[in-house]
């Protein structure tokens, strides 16, 4: 019963859309009817105002985050776990994207799930918490289409190195050296044919989903990661290993999020967008390690690996980032250990 109150709570804080009101006090329109159609906070940014649209934006980031310390700070008379409390965060989503007084048609939900991702991993980072961020920055790339992979087989095959750090974690070090070596010689092999035969070459160049036009004369990103992985996993302490080669692996993987919301220049094509989802997604990629396996660090070695990667990363036109990030964030650890 008390899980139902909650849920019911939730649901009517989430309905809450301040961007509708905005839309009608200040402009007198249904602001659903013009611009992408939704009560959030770009839709209000665009068609009522700057500032109106940052109130919205600051509004339906905070509704989640309150609605969800009510729930399990004890507070109220009654309250529920962490992780149940992950339920009633999404009930003032649901609010939020379906308020039953406008027929159901709300805002996207972006904001409010972010602000339920923030406020979630300081009370749970269980399995069911990281399934939860999973899923949100699934829905917020499809939803927002803030993500345009231009190499989505790049990307998916970078993701799936992650085997290598995380394996490390569980099964016998030298079973994990073995399968990056293979997986390192078979693309090193690839590379030095297609490098020595130009019509290769330009076959696989052409293969957009996978190649950059930077590997015309040097070997790909995948070969280079795989190689960094190898050396990483087999010359330095598996803590050090595994955080500093998952934080960079996340954090590169999500940063075209980063520059499409924050566009603002740093580096050599490198924004600080960019720079701000590497700190985060390697910080918090930190914390669910050593909350989820046996590995232990402090906090202030995670967040110093956290800001290695970001400020690395603004260096990779000197050395590419597969081999400048990882190794030189794994060496600074190395080095200064909190």
């Amino acid at each position: 019963m008390d899980l139902l109150l909650l849920l019911v709570l939730g649901y009517l804080v989430g309905s809450i859309s301040p961007g509708y009101f905005f839309g009608r006090i200040i402009k007198h329109i249904d602001i659903r009817k013009v611009g992408n159609g939704n009560t959030g906070a770009t839709n209000t940014y665009y068609i009522v105002g700057p500032v109106f649209g940052i109130l919205t934006g600051i509004f339906d980031f905070l509704k989640t985050p309150v609605v969800y310390f009510l729930a399990v700070s004890g507070i109220l008379s009654f309250t529920v776990s962490p992780d149940l409390g992950l339920l009633v965060g999404l009930s003032v989503v649901l609010g939020h994207i379906k308020p039953f007084y406008l027929g159901f048609r709300g805002g996207k939900g972006v904001a409010s799930l972010l602000g339920l991702c923030a406020i979630t991993i300081f009370y749970t980072r269980s399995i069911f918490a990281l399934i939860f961020l999973i899923g949100s920055i699934i829905y917020a790339i499809v939803v927002s289409k803030s993500l345009v992979l231009t190499h989505p087989l790049r990307q998916v095959l970078k993701l799936g190195v992650l085997v290598l750090p995380l394996g490390t974690i569980w099964l016998p070090k030298i079973f994990i050296l073995a399968i990056a070596l293979l997986a390192f010689l078979v693309f090193a092999v690839f590379d030095a044919i297609r490098l020595l035969n130009p019509k290769i070459n330009k076959r696989y160049l052409n293969f957009v989903i996978f190649a950059k036009s930077k590997e015309t004369r040097k070997p790909s990103g995948a070969t280079l990661l795989l190689f960094s992985n190898l050396l990483i996993l087999w010359l330095f302490p598996k803590e050090i290993a595994v955080l500093s080669l998952t934080g960079f692996i996340l954090g590169d993987s999500l940063a075209p999020i980063g520059k499409r919301m924050l566009p603002v220049p740093l580096l050599k094509g490198k924004t600080l967008g960019g720079a701000l989802i590497i700190f985060t997604v390697s910080a918090v990629a930190g914390l669910f390690l050593i909350s989820l396996t046996p590995l232990h660090f402090s906090f202030l070695l995670i967040l110093f690996a956290a800001l290695l990667t970001a400020v690395l990363d603004q260096f990779s036109f000197l050395i590419d980032d597969n081999l400048l990030v990882p190794l030189g964030t794994t060496l600074l650890l190395t080095v200064f250990q909190f």
